[in-house]
């Protein structure tokens, strides 16, 4: 990109050449028309002189003839040159003014600023390239979370409102296209404490982009993709993404869990949805005949989930060229009741109004409500503005893409081993999937659970890694309570990853290692609490033995030497 002073003298270059040669003229004539000294001797003003009286004629300061009164030629030639500076000097101010004013030269400035900003950041960031509704979300819930975010987008509309933001966080950003490689390298994708790239483009083909520059950049940095399409998903993943989020396979995969493993959804949820909803706030529809309005991503997806967990569908298409249409499907307007009817309104048990419409998606469920009142209503919200109205219309689910998006994902950044976890309890079948959702239950209560990882290092858990020196720790130990050890937190262990190793639901006689990890479940009293065990000497030993010991630096120094601590423990 072009330096910030290289176009400022590009686009000052007539300017300033028109100010340097008024001025050198000018000298030039004082110089050579001769004048009179006091005694009316002839006299030749020097070039200091002559360049003195210019610079303050042409700034009109005035302060008169030096370093003689001049002659009446000087005063002709003073009048030529008066305005031929003046003239001078307002082209050039006028032009220095446009300069300013233009975009590209104001884009510069910005890509400076922004550049010396990223460079010194010293806190963990994520790099978030989009700010579209989910964008909007993902920043606001890392900014409570006290995690600093770096945003990209092409489009200066919603990206300007960070400008005035609330957030006790303020994000940097940009406007700049994030599929840019220079742009990327700017942004901090190669930035120490970068801790990964969100890439959240409403074009599947600029996610893609993305993702390849991404990686080719820095394969080192965790990389979270949005994709619309089964293909694009594919295609994300192919080049080294993480995690790829399709909103519309994500909610019908849920959707169908469901109705075939309640238990199973539920975990989903927990662990991925919105945080601020309790454990009885969740709806959950029945098996029957379910009838699909719109027949485009969201509306195939479904279909295709529901029909592999064996439900009865009714497809109501009004795009009569529709491709890959099922048999069967009903052609009309899905608004009108006639549509609804002639689709079994009256035996169905839900219907799912995914139109790209959403004044049509609220008439066909207020429609198919006054036909059937017990209905499992569904509908997919496209855009954010018409949130309150969907929430007055007090439907069962509703598809909100950007909330569905930026909830897993916050959800994969603040744990990232849950992606793992959830991939693994994917293939568990009811029965099992119905005891994980009661154990859950039975730590986080009514509330939503916490969520939260402890990998056994020097940095995070330090008191612990000390100790498995020279003695067995057990993830019962783990699960004491610091200050009563008869008693446990209300937490569980949900995942173990040790190695290449993975442990779902590990027992609570399971040794502990360095360089475990673990992803923990429960409230965040339980998290509050164990991390004190984990970081504090005198609090783990107290959990492992009954006995509290100074939090000094004698006793760590002690229990360091082998034969010290093999005695202390036998007493």
């Amino acid at each position: 990109m072009p330096n910030l002073i290289y176009l400022l003298l590009r686009r000052l270059r007539s300017p300033l050449i028109t100010l340097i040669l008024v001025y050198a003229i000018s000298m030039t004539g004082y110089v050579l028309i001769p004048g009179e000294n006091n005694n009316l001797e002839p006299y030749q003003m020097s070039f200091f002189d002559a360049f003195y009286f210019v610079s303050f004629m042409g700034t009109t300061i005035g302060f008169g003839e030096i370093p003689y009164e001049f002659t009446q030629n000087q005063r002709y030639w003073t009048l030529i040159c008066l305005y031929a500076t003046v003239i001078s000097w307002l082209y050039g101010i006028g032009s220095l003014l446009s300069v300013f004013q233009d975009p590209a030269f104001r884009q510069q400035t910005k890509l400076n600023r922004f550049k010396r900003s990223v460079t010194r950041i010293r806190q963990p960031f994520y790099l978030i390239c989009g700010y579209g509704e989910t964008g909007r979300k993902l920043v606001r819930d890392l900014a409570n979370d006290g995690i600093l975010s770096v945003v990209l987008d092409s489009d200066e509309g919603p990206i300007n409102d960070l400008e005035v933001n609330d957030l006790s966080i303020s994000p940097l950003w940009l406007k700049a296209d994030a599929s840019d490689a220079q742009v990327l390298e700017i942004a901090g994708v190669n930035h120490s404490f970068c801790q990964g790239i969100i890439s959240l483009a409403n074009d599947d083909r600029v996610n893609l982009t993305i993702a390849i520059v991404g990686q080719l950049i820095n394969n080192n940095v965790r990389l979270i993709a949005r994709a619309d399409t089964k293909e694009a998903e594919s295609n994300i993943l192919s080049f080294g993404a993480n995690e790829v989020i399709n909103p519309f396979e994500t909610f019908a995969s849920r959707l169908a869990l469901a109705l075939h493993s309640p238990g199973l959804h539920l975990v989903t949820e927990w662990t991925t949805g919105p945080r601020d909803k309790k454990v009885d706030e969740f709806s959950l529809p029945v098996k029957g005949t379910w009838i699909i309005c719109g027949f485009g991503d969201f509306g195939r997806a479904a279909y295709r989930y529901l029909d592999e967990v064996g439900e009865k569908l009714c497809v109501i298409s009004a795009d009569r060229q529709g491709r890959d249409v099922p048999a069967g499907t009903i052609i009309g307007r899905p608004t009108e009741a006639a549509t609804l009817k002639k689709a079994g309104i009256d035996n169905a048990v839900g219907i799912i109004a995914g139109t790209g419409n959403d004044p049509d998606n609220l008439s066909v469920l207020m429609t198919a409500h006054e036909l059937n009142p017990n209905l499992f209503r569904i509908a997919h919200q496209n855009e954010d503005k018409n949130k309150p109205i969907f929430d007055a219309a007090k439907l069962d689910l509703v598809m909100q893409r950007g909330n569905l998006i930026a909830d897993k994902i916050f959800a994969l950044l603040r744990t990232p081993l849950l992606g793992d976890f959830l991939r693994i309890i994917g293939r568990f079948n009811k029965e099992r999937a119905n005891q994980l959702a009661s154990r859950m239950i039975g730590v986080m209560g009514s509330d939503y659970p916490e969520l939260w990882e402890i990998t056994v290092s020097e940095e995070e858990a330090p008191a612990l890694y000390e100790r498995l020196k020279y003695s067995d720790i057990f993830i019962k130990d783990l699960l004491r309570h610091p200050d009563n050890r008869d008693r446990s937190v209300s937490a569980m262990v949900l995942f173990l990853k040790r190695g290449e190793g993975n442990v779902i639901l590990p027992e609570d006689s399971r040794k502990l290692r360095r360089g475990d990890r673990f992803l923990m479940c429960g409230n965040k009293t339980a998290n509050h609490k164990m991390q004190i065990t984990i970081r504090n000497a005198s609090y783990l030993e107290y959990v492992l033995t009954g006995m509290r010991l100074p939090d000094s630096w004698v006793w760590r120094t002690l229990m360091k030497n082998k034969e010290f601590s093999e005695l202390f423990n036998k007493t």
